[in-house]
């Protein structure tokens, strides 16, 4: 079974246990409420919650039948419905928790009769859901369109003091496909633009899969204004995708990509290295040649560290290397966030602490950019996309 498709039946999984608590729940407050007719009721949860499963399961039949799963070939509609019932009962996971706590809770405490209490729970249970349902619509819809620019600052003694401060746009997980377009992309490196970059750093994954947006992720980053240019390094899809036409598609448009070297540029008699590292699932250095490569410019200046995974050996190495900047990417920052009673649950907080945002450590700054475009869900959730301008001084 493809990666994409085991991952839609994981989260489908996920969809069925959450919309059956959901279900039992509901189907006794239609009751408790004395909502009519009942059927009417009941078959409105029922329609509601089948588009939610028509996208995972058409896939799995085309897979048994066909032997082959693609996710260009379904409706936007059905692909969207599919996501958007996962953040919905999601959400609505913190309600019915809180519904099952306070409930007989309140049935004990209350001096009204116990069937008056449970009516107006289930009034309100059902009140809550309406506007939970056109609620996590409009944030998905809103986050999922929004770029949000982050404003850093870092200070650094190498610069402190010699004149004006070195500006680095870091951007991460273009993500090309037919979900990010053209429009899309230009929307986004207008905003880079503004920002008057002096060098834009892009943690790579230009593509999502396959070939065919290469040229156009390419393009994008060629209208990219910055004084000393766009450095890159590869991601995970860049790499199963096809890392040669990558990096050849890249470099005609003039980006630097750096496959495991370095590059040294002058800011104001200030050298700055910057260090390309491809750490990916599929290829990664050994621990010698990391700490070789990481090791080889010690001089006087700024030493940044770029990659797509901002791995927990990476930020080790990193950090006794001496190194100022260590930037990443690949998290999306988590994508889609949904906060179980305030923790931000995110799946990809199995892999890495640092799923979004900046950190001090010791003596090195992280910043982890939440990239452009998608992967497997082609919406965001209390994730909007981001642009990361860190001004240097």
């Amino acid at each position: 079974m493809p990666w994409s498709l085991r991952m839609v039946m994981y989260a489908a999984i996920l969809i069925i246990l959450f919309l059956s608590y959901l279900g039992f729940r509901y189907f006794i407050s239609v009751k408790r409420a004395n909502l009519k007719p009942r059927w009417f009721w009941r078959s409105l949860f029922v329609m509601l919650a089948i588009p939610f499963l028509v996208y995972p399961f058409s896939g799995l039949f085309e897979f048994w039948s066909t032997g082959y799963f693609s996710l260009e070939e379904y409706p936007y509609f059905m692909i969207y419905l599919f996501w958007y019932g996962l953040v919905f009962t999601g959400v609505m996971l913190n309600w019915l928790i809180l519904h099952d706590i306070l409930l007989p809770i309140l049935s004990r405490l209350s001096k009204s009769d116990k069937s008056i209490v449970q009516k107006r729970f289930a009034k309100s249970f059902l009140v809550v859901m309406a506007l939970t349902l056109v609620y996590t619509a409009g944030k998905m819809i809103l986050d999922t369109h929004r770029i949000t620019v982050e404003e850093i600052t870092v200070d650094l003694p190498e610069i402190s003091g010699e004149g004006e401060s070195f500006t680095i746009v870091h951007i991460s997980d273009l993500q090309a496909d037919h979900f990010t377009d053209e429009t899309k992309t230009d929307r986004y490196i207008g905003l880079i633009n503004e920002a008057n970059p002096d060098m834009v750093v892009f943690t790579g994954d230009l593509i999502t899969s396959g070939l065919n947006h290469v040229q156009a992720g390419a393009r994008a980053l060629g209208k990219i204004n910055s004084t000393y240019g766009v450095f890159a390094v590869l991601g995970d899809h860049d790499y199963w995708a096809g890392s040669d036409a990558i990096v050849d598609a890249l470099r005609m448009e003039g980006v630097n990509i750096l496959l495991n070297e370095d590059s040294t540029l002058v800011h104001e008699n200030i050298p700055i290295s910057v260090t390309g590292v491809t750490e990916i699932y599929s290829s990664q250095l050994d621990n010698q040649s990391l700490g070789t490569l990481i090791n080889d410019y010690r001089g006087e200046g700024i030493k940044m560290v770029m990659s797509h995974q901002a791995s927990d050996r990476l930020i080790e190495f990193s950090q006794h290397s001496g190194t100022d900047l260590l930037l990443g990417g690949h998290t999306h920052g988590g994508q889609i966030i949904i906060p179980i009673f305030f923790y931000p649950f995110t799946a990809v907080r199995e892999e890495t602490e640092f799923v979004s945002g900046h950190w001090q450590l010791d003596e090195m700054f992280l910043n982890v950019n939440n990239g452009l475009g998608f992967t497997l869900s082609p919406v965001r959730y209390n994730v909007p996309a981001q642009i990361s301008v860190i001004r240097v001084e």
